[in-house]
Formats: C-alpha cells, sequence, structure tokens
C-alpha cells in the first residue's frame, strides 16, 4: 500500500481541525447566543425599538411600556402573511425543570396589524405593561432570565406557535439588558396596535389613537347605546354611549340597535306626556264602576218578597 503523501496528510489535519471547531458551536446553541437555555421552535431574533424608532438593548423594568416596537427578523411563514396577519410580543419565564414548550408567559402588547410580512412588527400603546408587571408575576428563576417571543396570527386560522423569533432579556435589580439578537430596521414598516382602534384613550409611539372623542359619528355596537341622540348609559362591556369597545365619553351621533342601556330620548318624553291621560282614563273607569256598584245595591235593598194576589171567594 502506498503511503499517503505529505499534502494528503496536511488535507486530513485541516478536515480535524476545522471539524472539532465546528462541533462546540453546533452543540452548544444556548452558549453562542449567550442564553443558559436552548428552544428548539426559536427561529431568528427579535430587536426592540423605542418611541423614537430607535433600536435599544437595555433599560428599566418599570418604564411603561415595556418598549414601543418589537421587530423580527424572521418573515412571516405563508398562511400568516396576508393582508389580516398581526403580531403580538409576549414573554416567558425560563425554567430549568421544563422544556421550553412548557414554559409559562402573557402578553406584553395585544394583536398588532403591519404593513412589511418580512419584518412581522408588534405595537405598544400606552394602555400596555412594563416588564415589572411580568416579574411580578413570573418572577425570574434562570439567572435572571426572561424569554421573549413574537406569535404571529391571520384571520381565520390558528395563533402559529410552531416557531418564533425570540430574544433574552437578563434582568438585574431595576435594569434589563437584552442577550443575543441582533440589528433591526425600525422604521422598515409600520404596525398599529388594535388597542389603538379599539379602546379609548389608548395611544401609539405616533400619538396615534381613538383619544376621548366628543365630534366622531360613530356606528354603534348592539347594546351599547339607544337609537340615535345624546346616549349616556352602558351596555356590556362597561361600554358607554353609542360607541367602540371600553369607556367612552361625549356626545355621539349614531345608529344602532336598543340595548340595556339607560338614556334619555324623545321616546321617554313621549311616553312621560301620555301619564296625565292615562291617570284621568282611570280615574274615568273606577267612577264609572262605583256608580254602578252603587245603583246595583240599592235596588237589591228596595226590593223585597212579592205579596200574594187576594183571593175572591163565590
Amino acid at each position: 500500500m502506498r503511503a499517503p503523501t505529505r499534502t494528503a496528510r496536511l488535507l486530513v489535519c485541516l478536515g480535524l481541525a476545522l471539524l472539532g471547531a465546528a462541533l462546540p458551536a453546533a452543540t452548544s446553541g444556548a452558549a453562542s447566543t449567550g442564553v443558559p437555555y436552548t428552544d428548539p421552535n426559536a427561529v431568528g431574533y427579535i430587536g426592540l425599538c423605542n418611541q423614537a424608532g430607535q433600536q435599544i438593548t437595555s433599560g428599566s423594568v418599570t418604564t411603561t411600556p415595556f418598549v414601543w416596537r418589537a421587530v423580527s427578523s424572521q418573515a412571516a411563514p405563508a398562511g400568516y402573511d396576508g393582508p389580516s396577519r398581526t403580531a403580538t410580543l409576549t414573554a416567558y419565564l425560563p425554567l430549568q425543570a421544563l422544556p421550553a414548550g412548557d414554559w409559562s408567559g402573557e402578553e406584553l402588547t395585544s394583536a398588532s396589524e403591519y404593513s412589511n410580512p418580512a419584518n412581522p412588527m408588534a405595537a405598544a400603546t400606552t394602555r400596555d405593561v412594563s416588564l415589572e408587571t411580568f416579574i411580578q408575576d413570573y418572577p425570574p428563576e434562570w439567572d435572571g432570565f426572561i424569554q421573549l417571543r413574537m406569535i404571529l396570527g391571520a384571520d381565520g386560522k390558528q395563533i402559529y406557535s410552531f416557531h418564533y423569533p425570540t430574544l433574552g432579556i437578563k434582568v438585574t435589580g431595576d435594569t434589563w439588558q437584552a442577550v443575543g439578537g441582533g440589528p433591526v430596521d425600525c422604521s422598515s414598516g409600520t404596525s398599529e396596535s388594535i388597542e389603538t382602534m379599539l379602546l379609548p384613550g389608548a395611544t401609539g409611539a405616533n400619538g396615534k389613537g381613538t383619544g376621548a372623542s366628543t365630534t366622531n359619528s360613530t356606528t354603534a355596537t348592539p347594546g351599547a347605546g339607544v337609537g340615535t341622540g345624546k346616549a349616556t348609559g352602558s351596555g356590556p362591556g362597561g361600554s358607554q354611549g353609542s360607541g367602540s369597545k371600553g369607556s367612552g365619553s361625549g356626545t355621539h351621533s349614531g345608529s344602532g340597535s336598543p340595548g340595556p342601556a339607560t338614556a334619555s330620548s324623545s321616546t321617554t318624553a313621549s311616553a312621560t306626556s301620555h301619564v296625565p291621560l292615562i291617570a284621568g282614563l282611570v280615574i274615568a273607569a273606577l267612577a264609572v264602576l262605583t256608580t254602578l256598584a252603587f245603583i246595583i245595591t240599592r235596588r237589591r235593598r228596595g226590593s223585597g218578597p212579592t205579596p200574594p194576589e187576594p183571593t175572591t171567594t163565590s
């Protein structure tokens, strides 16, 4: 057998060296991202943005909302990239004793409609919570880490949770620090939370929101008001007047189905105007009945037994 040439030996050594360098990186996904845990469903990463549209990697846990926008580096999958696409930022508590699929968590934002399916975005509003709120519910146990996930949705489909972009957040005292991740373009698209579309007082990063308008002409939801006019009653869910979800104030001119709201309207005024007429009719009826009863009683008292007819003798 011919001995291997020097070139062949050098190639073998080089291949072994490359393999030795690649194995630790391939078998240590946690170390490559800087977090102590692994999540087999994680695909891509999340970048966080402030109100000025700049990417941030640290902050205070008491800031409300936690961030103003979250951007995914991973495009939306087929079926979740259509016109009805939504994205929601969630937080989960890593636990050493459980796989990532069994961790507990909650939403940091509501679902948001976004413009660019290549970079799904979740937007926050003034009604969303700080990271401290999540920490109070789920105190970090594994080296102070929290995992952020972006969950996608679409009309007529279940929430897409097979794969999702993630970002590790390490909490130290009153501050948080992003671990892993990478750069994102906070202005690669637009995103609007459904809160700014539906809930009065919810304002997004650009100041856009429903506010407490007193001049809008709206269409009432069933049970939220009475007909047209100045409705101030309360319906299901605590909504007021003939407006959208939530609590609103002001004068709204809209049309809707009558509901359980208590309102001042022309119907109430009309019913009130008929009260004297109805009362007069009732009094007249009682007078007639009283007169008839008196006549019948008097007749019974004045009539006695019929006297026998006189008899004649022949």
